[in-house]
This record gives C-alpha cells, sequence and structure tokens, in this order.
C-alpha cells in the first residue's frame, strides 16, 4: 500500500519531494479511484504490479497538481476556451489520465485474467 512517505522515498523527482504529505496522500487516495474506474474491479493492496501503476499515476498527478490540469483529465475534457463556454469532451474510453498508466493497467488486467480462471465473473447455479 503506498504512503506519502513511500512515494517520496521512491520518486526522484523535485515536485513530489517538495509536495506536502497532506497533499500527495489525497492524491494517492484519488489515483486509487481512479484506478478502480479504469479496471472495474476493486483495488487490490497486496499486487506488486498494481503497486508499479498506482505509484507512476500518483507520480504524474503531483506533475500536473493544479486543480484545473486534474479536473480537466478527469471528466476527459480535451480542450476548453478561456471563458470556458466551449468543450471538447470525449467520453468513449475511461482513462486515468494518463497513457502510460492505462497501458500498464490493461497487461495488467490480462495478467490477472490468465492467471484466474479467466476472468473475474463467476456464475452460480442453485
Amino acid at each position: 500500500m503506498l504512503t506519502s512517505e513511500k512515494v517520496k522515498q521512491q520518486s526522484s523527482t523535485r515536485a513530489v519531494q517538495d509536495m506536502t504529505p497532506e497533499r500527495l496522500s489525497y492524491l494517492i487516495g484519488e489515483a486509487k479511484v481512479r484506478i478502480e474506474l479504469f479496471t472495474s474491479r476493486p483495488f487490490v493492496d497486496n499486487d506488486a504490479r498494481l503497486e508499479v501503476a498506482h505509484f507512476r499515476l500518483v507520480e504524474a498527478m503531483v506533475l500536473t497538481d493544479n486543480d484545473e490540469t486534474l479536473g480537466a483529465e478527469a471528466r476527459g475534457i480535451t480542450s476548453e476556451s478561456d471563458q470556458g463556454y466551449s468543450w471538447s469532451v470525449d467520453r468513449a474510453a475511461v482513462t486515468t489520465g494518463s497513457p502510460l498508466v492505462d497501458s500498464m493497467l490493461r497487461q495488467w488486467m490480462s495478467f490477472t485474467a490468465e492467471a484466474t480462471d479467466g476472468g473475474n465473473v463467476k456464475a452460480m447455479i442453485l
């Protein structure tokens, strides 16, 4: 499980090192929610591969840490006018806001599907 101290130890970026623990904890939680929305399954705390994607997403969010950027990414907004009246929104695919992390999560989902019975849907006959 990622903590603000662990993220600071693993990252070599100045933005992460300068961030307050409270703000970093908030971004860790937001990244976890984005991962759950992207994968459509509960977050797994004890999976090292998922933790790498979680860390990379937190680091990417720290590097673009302002409310306008984070909000636009979360809503899928690709462009916006100066007055805020013109929006370009692509809702065709759910994304975490980081193409690298999206790719890592797709690979993680394929790996976990192969490691199990082939999916996360189970049917029970009563």
